[in-house]
């Protein structure tokens, strides 16, 4: 008896029945246009895929498979191996680089003609594999570091390539409906990559104009990457902005982030195009605002014990209107974790959002989650809602 067949029975706002004439490519891609009756499963696995690669773990049954491959095995769909087709390059006829290597640790050294910046990253090595990276030293210390910070997002140029976007996407092929990366915020990107979470608020404190004029290259830097992005066939589109309650708590919010996703929605949507947001934290704060965004979609809210938000919770601002990427707990696929209370938790999901739905894991399946898992979810959604071919 599979797991799933012990599960009471409960009434589902989705069909039942397989529809063959639908792929997952096309119900990916009806979830967004409203036009769907079913629920498209896409674990990210990738983490876990390269884990078990690199360190010669993948179990029996997948080895020797390409990802692609172990995704069919699993009848899951694909989020991102399509996202191709916008080369990123940066002007740099008067940048030099310097990157120095040290046993545990790495400097970073970035010379403009408006100053430099440097960071030093600690790194953890295995047997001449490096593992594991984290800054820091941000290379932003002081307001005249945010310059040249801005001064290289103003050199950040990109370029549509229709041939790479067409040949990922039909490698990709029926699988899923290509997704392609664009841009993550300039504030969540200023604490990730530039000034950490307690510097960024300071120098937003004591510097506000120079911060704003930062975001203001952003946002140009945005604009152009969109100039390319709407020449592809792409239809959706995802920013990884990571928005959580501690980067962007509800003043910095309102103030930087909602006008960005409101002007980038009305761009994109002039161009019969979809868009989402990751949001993979505590961002039961932040939930209000989200039919301001004037997105289609959000990606990787993560449900209580793991983050603070439930199910009900996000329900209640999404409605019917916008589509919900994942809300699968990843701690939920971790050998302690039973698997009848997944199931039970994936059932109350497909139950409560489908069919503006695309099942997934928030935000992956890590490296120790159980493949095992991910294929009692596949059974599950074949159970209650059919999988698309």
């Amino acid at each position: 008896m599979a797991a799933w067949e012990v599960l009471p029975q409960v009434e589902w706002g989705v069909k039942p029945g397989r529809n063959l004439s639908m792929t997952r490519k096309e119900l990916n891609l009806a979830i967004f246009e409203g036009s769907a009756d079913s629920v498209l499963w896409q674990p990210r696995l990738e983490t876990w895929i390269g884990h078990h690669e690199t360190y010669d773990t993948m179990p029996a049954r997948f080895q020797g498979m390409s990802p692609l491959e172990v995704y069919d095995a699993l009848h899951c769909s694909v989020r991102y191996a399509a996202s191709a087709g916008i080369e990123r390059y940066q002007v740099r006829d008067d940048l030099v680089h310097i990157h120095e290597q040290h046993p545990d640790h790495s400097v970073d050294i970035v010379r403009t003609p408006v100053g430099e910046i440097r960071t030093v990253s600690q790194e953890i090595w295995e047997e001449g594999r490096l593992v594991n990276s984290r800054i820091v030293e941000f290379p932003v210390r002081r307001v005249e570091d945010l310059r040249v910070v801005a001064n290289l997002v103003d050199r950040q140029e990109f370029r549509a390539n229709l041939d790479a976007f067409e040949r990922a996407a039909q490698a990709v092929g029926h699988r899923a409906e290509p997704t392609i990366f664009l841009s993550s915020a300039g504030f969540t990107e200023l604490i990730k990559n530039w000034c950490g979470l307690p510097g960024t608020f300071y120098l937003l404190c004591d510097h506000p104009a120079e911060v704003e004029a930062y975001l203001e290259a952003c946002d140009r830097r945005d604009d152009r990457l969109i100039d390319e992005a709407v020449k592809l066939p792409c239809r959706i589109f995802n920013l990884g902005d990571h928005a959580i309650s501690e980067f962007t708590p509800p003043p910095i919010l309102r103030k930087y982030m909602l006008p960005r996703w409101q002007r980038i929605a009305a761009r994109l949507h002039a161009a019969g195009r979809f868009v989402h947001t990751h949001w993979d934290g505590n961002a039961r704060l932040l939930l209000p605002y989200l039919q301001e965004t004037h997105l289609d979609g959000v990606e990787a809210l993560t449900p209580a014990p793991m983050c603070d938000m439930t199910l009900e919770e996000i329900k209640a601002v999404v409605g019917d209107r916008m589509v919900v990427l994942d809300l699968l707990r990843a701690i939920d696929f971790l050998p302690n974790y039973p698997v009848k209370k997944l199931l039970e938790f994936a059932r109350r999901v497909i139950d409560m959002f489908a069919p503006r739905l695309v099942l997934g894991i928030s935000d992956e399946l890590s490296q120790v989650g159980e493949i095992e898992k991910v294929e009692a979810v596949t059974e599950l959604v074949d159970k209650v809602c059919s999988l698309a071919d």
